[in-house]
């Protein structure tokens, strides 16, 4: 659907009448953009799964299942109640791959990740319900939504976009509000798959994009600059402590939170190609820092270990392996011709059209920092003295890695057909007029 129907209406069901909630999904936008990236990240992650877990493995497939069809209705939502009930049905399948496959401290990285998810959760459920009465919508349908909502005055937006910011900032995630991110991630399947999964669960920034930004847009612009702030310190950070990790697992979830910081930076700049590149990074790192737990998840199984002291010189006796990982970690940092470099370009960008010099301070030095942790990491596990040979990629291995693979080149080589489809959505965030098409001219007649 988010393929081959771009320009798909989608379907629209009255569900509550006295509420005013619709079942309405349409592949729009970003939203057909994430969709596909989930897609290609999510069946080469069930396919590993299928191979790796050894207890219960078609529960954690049935699990992966649901929250990949929670998280492509959290993404195709056209009204608001709808989007609130897959935003929280993504949270239970993501609990349960965490609290029973997880390592012997899962219990309290669920506690705390569950903690942080509800918290924020509610206060969004209260400005939900806030929204329409105050409003006057028709009803929660983002068309009706669009068109009361924005007369609004500010400090009743300021309000409830702080209800909806509450639950988008802990799922993006930006800083403070991401102590749950890296004790959820060390503590995961060590397959790598329930990772991969909650790569693609950093939803945080699309619910600002699709939701927050347009309907409540004079808030936007008052909360932008503290919020672009925060995301930029939120890159540096990330990338910084990254370079300082001895677990693989951690390295990546400190990296990926940088990677949202600079999300966040394309996000809050509220500028045109800022929003836009922002989704599309959205989409690429799903298939960089998902392949690269993917692969976490196979060194594993080779060594036993995600200490990064455990490994060294593999490239000598797993050279697929290493080069695969390279071209990975090289999308995963940035390099031009692959998935992420156009939406981390058009994220600066974006965020310089606001605030030159807080960017140019804080967000540009994460992407030097990210070339730092990238390297190392590489080097750490490929090169140097080895201490024993390791198989190669081997079974169903190349199989899992192929769709990353071509999903990385083909965002990275073939941006412009997909930041098309974002554009029309992103001008709704940002505030832009839709650009009408230009009238017809007759051509006149020589005599």
């Amino acid at each position: 659907c988010a393929l081959f129907l771009a320009n798909d209406p989608g379907f629209s069901l009255l569900w509550l009448p006295g509420f005013g909630a619709y079942l309405e999904l349409a592949p729009t936008g970003a939203s057909g953009v994430l969709v596909l990236a989930a897609a290609l990240t999510m069946i080469p992650t069930s396919l590993y799964a299928g191979v790796r877990v050894a207890e219960r493995p078609w529960h954690f497939l049935a699990l992966l299942n649901v929250f990949q069809a929670s998280l492509n209705g959290l993404f195709l939502a056209k009204d608001l109640v709808i989007f609130y009930l897959f935003w929280e049905a993504t949270l239970s399948p993501s609990l349960l791959l965490l609290g029973i496959w997880g390592g012997p401290q899962r219990r309290q990285a669920a506690f705390k990740y569950l903690l942080y998810a509800v918290a924020g959760s509610f206060l969004m459920l209260v400005a939900i319900l806030a929204l329409r009465p105050l409003s006057g919508a028709a009803s929660y349908r983002f068309a009706d939504l669009l068109a009361a909502t924005p007369t609004l005055d500010l400090r009743t937006q300021v309000w409830l976009f702080l209800g909806f910011a509450a639950a988008f900032a802990v799922k993006l995630p930006l800083w403070p509000l991401h102590g749950w991110l890296m004790d959820f991630h060390e503590q995961n399947h060590p397959s790598g798959a329930a990772d991969a999964a909650g790569t693609l669960y950093k939803v945080g920034a699309f619910g600002f994009f699709a939701w927050a930004l347009p309907l409540l847009p004079d808030a936007a612009r008052v909360m932008g600059p503290a919020l672009l702030a925060l995301a930029a310190f939120t890159a540096l950070y990330g990338a910084l402590i990254a370079v300082a990790q001895s677990n693989f697992k951690r390295l990546l979830a400190y990296a990926s939170l940088s990677h949202m910081g600079m999300i966040g930076v394309g996000v809050f700049g509220l500028h045109l190609a800022g929003l836009s590149g922002a989704m599309y990074f959205l989409a690429a790192q799903m298939l960089s820092t998902g392949g690269l737990f993917l692969i976490g998840g196979m060194l594993h199984a080779r060594r036993g270990t995600f200490e990064l002291s455990g490994y060294g010189g593999l490239a000598r006796s797993a050279p697929a392996l290493a080069a695969v990982t390279l071209l990975v970690i090289f999308a995963s940092v940035g390099v031009p011709g692959l998935g992420n470099f156009p939406g981390e370009f058009m994220s600066l960008l974006g965020g310089f059209q606001a605030n030159p010099w807080l960017v140019g301070l804080l967000a540009t030095p994460a992407v030097i920092a990210a070339g730092v942790y990238g390297v190392n990491l590489y080097q750490r596990l490929y090169q140097g003295e080895a201490e024993g040979a390791v198989a190669d990629l081997r079974g169903l291995e190349p199989f899992v890695l192929a769709p990353i693979l071509a999903g990385i080149l083909w965002l990275g080589l073939a941006p412009a057909p997909q930041l098309e489809r974002i554009e029309p959505q992103a001008r709704l965030a940002s505030g832009v007029p839709l650009a009408s098409p230009a009238p017809l001219q007759r051509a006149e007649e020589t005599p």
